[in-house]
């Protein structure tokens, strides 16, 4: 288990109680370890998270590239309190996507997720549930690597992540949305030097409408049209990549990947294209298998 802490930091062990006790509206659930996958807390901010909420905030709507995509991935794991302060910054000025702030909002709150009642904390089962309550449970025990016994009391956690043996999952890559310079899908995986994983890619996109030399499958464009470069930034056109971290270098994935030794961090997968995306249009389908990692969340 990786026991998130409001002070940023993160304490991992194996956890030695059994069940998580929920209050789920007026009744109380006894909640089995294994079928939980994350608990993200609603508490209030620390000093260091409200930090952090403020400047990842200010970094959204005043910057782009590698700095959007750190702050959001800060944003993502502090959760459930940013939501009302970023629900507040939100105009209605018949703005269009992309703006990274639409899809932090998904990021946070599963299909289903959102309640009228804000402080409720979130539990993700494996059943693919979602709970809203009040966590009860007022200390976890957690067995370190190094043999000792550690308590750590529900005030100072912010998110519960239970490490699983594998997991199995499918989500889409659009082209449109999913583009290098619009934004990378976010798996809901927290890999460790120890994961390793398998990536089934298909399907067809189009990086120009119509124009069918711009048209291609998961591995990328083989050849590109006459007077145009043969890679962007050092992979294929419309190739299917991965990256270990919002910060992570790119590799290939394309239509088959097998990796280990990934490093530490979330794991995303995106489209290779430039800074002219809006004539993009397709999609690939991603069957993805994950050994010996963190599900803290679904793909958004």
């Amino acid at each position: 288990m990786c026991v998130r802490l409001v002070d940023g930091s993160e304490r991992e062990g194996l956890l030695q109680d059994e069940s998580l006790r929920v209050r789920v509206g007026a009744a109380v659930r006894v909640l089995p370890v294994h079928e939980v996958r994350s608990v993200h807390l609603a508490a209030a901010t620390s000093v260091h998270e409200a930090e952090v909420l403020a400047s990842g905030l200010q970094a959204l709507a005043a910057s782009s590239g590698k700095q959007v995509e750190a702050a959001t991935e800060a944003l993502v794991d502090l959760g459930l309190p940013v939501l009302s302060p970023l629900l507040d910054s939100y105009q209605d000025t018949d703005a269009h996507e992309p703006d990274p702030r639409y899809r932090l909002y998904e990021r946070i709150l599963p299909v289903g997720a959102d309640a009228l009642d804000r402080t409720l904390d979130l539990v993700r089962l494996a059943d693919g549930t979602a709970l809203r309550g009040h966590l009860l449970t007022e200390e976890l025990h957690l067995r370190t690597g190094a043999g000792a016994l550690v308590a750590v009391p529900l005030a100072t956690i912010r998110r519960i992540a239970v490490r699983q043996a594998e997991v199995v999952r499918a989500f889409e890559l659009q082209a449109l949305h999913d583009c290098t310079y619009v934004g990378f899908v976010d798996t809901g995986l927290v890999v460790k030097p120890t994961s390793s994983l398998r990536a089934e890619c298909d399907g067809f996109v189009r990086l120009s409408f119509a124009e069918d030399g711009w048209a291609t499958g998961p591995d990328g464009l083989l050849d590109t049209l006459p007077g145009k470069r043969k890679l962007q930034e050092g992979f294929r056109w419309g190739a299917v990549l991965g990256r270990v971290g919002a910060g992570g270098e790119r590799w290939f994935v394309g239509s088959h990947c097998e990796r280990a030794g990934l490093g530490e961090g979330r794991l995303y997968f995106v489209i290779n294209d430039n800074e002219h995306w809006q004539n993009n249009i397709g999609s690939y389908r991603v069957r993805l298998r994950v050994a010996d990692v963190y599900d803290i969340g679904d793909p958004r």
